[in-house]
């Protein structure tokens, strides 16, 4: 047993023997001395009596002696256990920024730090001896979860967690909390450690990063401006607002509810009649906030005395309809033109906006904004698409039939002037100019059905032997005119499903490209097939294309040539490989400078493609 005891403790019982000790001594020489002093005794007694006296003296002296050795082992241990207390005390007392305290095993407070009282706002006085479920939101005490952490702390000797804790003026922080029990050396829980500080700003952070990432994910401009705004007020509910609404300015100058979201679907019903007001633009909030392109911000609203500013206007009555308790509105601009106001909504006591709320709100209001003005383009640019395909398709056939009539007239009066040259060359230069403007038509119209992800391609079984010979008839007056030698060469037939008229459109561009900048040299159309794939190859030997140039051949509206009289737009290798893409295929190009270039197209045999098949768009 003596074993278990502490250095201290057997100190402490040395020093009680010895004290008793030399209590007993000191009787036995009282009573020896008196009994000398009366004189009485035998003189054998009084020799013992004396001895006695005499033994007692020396028992005292060395009680005292080892009572003086106990007390200087004491005593450097008594100033280290004040030294230990005051600088738990200091400690307790420095450490600001944590709340530090002890809790006795049934979850009273012992001892309170001055941290936890700058923190909390609950003073040494006020919660000494109180139960510690009065730092605890009421919901998390209705379910016992103070209690259930300082059992697993017992349990696991530890336990950090995290949640809200309440102020003594009732209002809310998130604290991080480590619970760590404290047991003696026999065992016995002798009560709690607790450390807590105030994480909120972390957690506010973090939760407006990933709003910031998610609305990078949802805020896209192919959803259209409507689903945007949709899409941005129920990305603010409930993680930054009880109720969201987007303001958009209409023709007049006025704004108006675009999207609507309100964490609770009853309390939502209760918004619409004030915000179908048109409220004035010097009335604060979302008005003002258009107008101005300056954010507002409520940080702390009382909902039964309103700001005088917002007590009569259309936003006060919005405030009043909700019981709200902070607001914070801002602006959605891009390139300095205010496409709009967000307007935030709190009924939470606990939850204020603060300035930082307003410069992550900005940030994604500015984001917001982007995606909206990118949604107008694209629709804009949808519409400007989708006329030109209407205007190509409508082009389409009185180009065909003045390009036939071109060809029936010059067949006509080509013999009856063969001695003036001149009209025959009047009558092919313009039938050039027409299939040239064929094609731009064509082009056109593929470029608007790629665009808006409407091309369709009809898969049917062809030969591309009889197609290429068929393309490159088609252009013998072209090819003549240019000087060059349009040729053919194919082995057998190569037969698949595909798109008769895309390929044809393919091959059109290339060989009309190729008779283009190959002018006065040979151009080769050839067809070849393995197992696996058929391959359309176009070569011309002129000038060539830079192999720094090559990269950007195929991009919409690039024109990569050294004739900067060559007609064009552009277009027409950026449809190539759009419509070759989407049979499945692949285009690629081999050129040097000086050497001519050659473009080939491989196809693969897909004799299960479906009948329609759907083109992705290609930036």
């Amino acid at each position: 047993m003596l074993r278990r005891w502490t250095f201290a403790q057997r100190v402490g019982a040395g020093l009680s023997v010895c004290l008793l000790a030399g209590l007993i001594l000191l009787a036995t020489m009282v009573s020896a001395a008196h009994t000398l002093v009366a004189g009485d005794t035998l003189a054998t007694h009084h020799d013992s009596h004396l001895l006695t006296l005499l033994a007692a003296l020396l028992g005292l002296g060395c009680v005292a002696a080892l009572g003086m050795v106990l007390r200087n082992a004491l005593g450097p241990m008594h100033a280290e256990r004040l030294q230990s207390e005051q600088r738990l005390h200091l400690f307790m007392d420095g450490v600001s920024d944590y709340a530090l305290c002890f809790l006795e095993p049934d979850g009273k407070v012992s001892c309170w730090s001055t941290g936890a009282e700058r923190l909390t706002g609950w003073t040494s006085e006020d919660i000494v001896g109180q139960d510690v479920e009065l730092l605890h939101v009421p919901d998390a005490v209705s379910r016992c979860v103070p209690a259930s952490y300082r059992e697993r702390a017992a349990r696991e000797r530890r336990l950090q967690s995290e949640g809200w804790r309440m102020r003594k003026d009732g209002s809310r922080f998130w604290a991080e909390s480590l619970l760590t029990a404290l047991y003696d050396d026999a065992g016995r829980l002798q009560g709690f450690a607790e450390v807590t500080r105030d994480i909120t700003e972390r957690k506010r952070t973090e939760r407006m990063q990933a709003l910031l990432a998610e609305a990078g994910r949802v805020l896209q401009p192919q959803a259209g401006a409507e689903a945007l705004g949709a899409d941005l007020t129920r990305l603010c509910v409930p993680e930054v607002a009880d109720a969201c609404v987007l303001y958009l300015p209409d023709e007049d100058g006025h704004v108006r509810p675009g999207a609507v979201t309100c964490a609770d679907a009853a309390t939502q019903t209760r918004l619409w009649e004030p915000l179908l007001r048109r409220p004035a633009r010097d009335e604060p909030g979302p008005a003002r906030v258009v107008y101005t392109g300056r954010a507002e911000r409520f940080a702390e609203v009382d909902p039964e005395r309103l700001p005088a500013s917002v007590n009569d206007s259309t936003y006060g009555e919005l405030w009043r309809a909700l019981g709200v308790r902070s607001a914070l509105s801002v602006p959605l601009i891009v390139d300095n033109r205010v496409l709009g106001a967000l307007c935030l909504l709190s009924t939470r006591p606990h939850r204020h906006y603060g300035a930082a709320d307003q410069a992550f709100l900005e940030e994604l209001s500015s984001r917001a904004a982007l995606a909206l003005d990118n949604a107008r383009l694209l629709a804009a640019t949808q519409g400007a698409l989708e006329l030109i395909g209407v205007a190509a398709h409508d082009l389409g056939n009185p180009l065909s039939s003045l390009q036939l009539r071109l060809r029936r007239l010059r067949l006509q009066c080509a013999p009856a002037n063969a001695e003036d040259p001149r009209l025959r060359e009047g009558l092919l230069l313009a039938e050039d100019e027409t299939k040239r403007l064929g094609r731009l038509v064509h082009n056109l119209l593929d470029l608007s059905r790629l665009s808006g992800g409407r091309l369709e391609l009809e898969a049917r079984p062809m030969d591309l032997v009889e197609l290429a010979r068929e393309v490159v008839a088609r252009h013998e007056d072209q090819a003549t005119a240019a000087g060059c030698a349009l040729t053919v060469h194919a082995r057998g037939a190569a037969s698949g499903r595909w798109d008769r008229q895309r390929l044809d459109r393919v091959l059109t561009n290339l060989v009309s490209n190729a008779l283009k900048f190959g002018r006065g040299q040979p151009v080769e159309v050839r067809v070849e097939h393995d197992a696996h794939k058929a391959r359309l190859i176009v070569r011309d030997h002129g000038a060539g294309i830079p192999v720094e140039d090559q990269q950007r051949l195929f991009a919409r509206f690039e024109r990569v040539t050294t004739d900067s009289h060559a007609p064009g737009f552009g277009l027409g290798l950026y449809i190539v490989r759009q419509l070759v893409e989407a049979h499945g295929g692949t285009i690629r190009v081999h050129s040097r400078q000086g050497e001519g270039a050659e473009f080939t197209v491989e196809l693969p045999f897909s004799l299960e493609v479906p009948v329609s098949v759907v083109a992705a768009i290609r930036a």
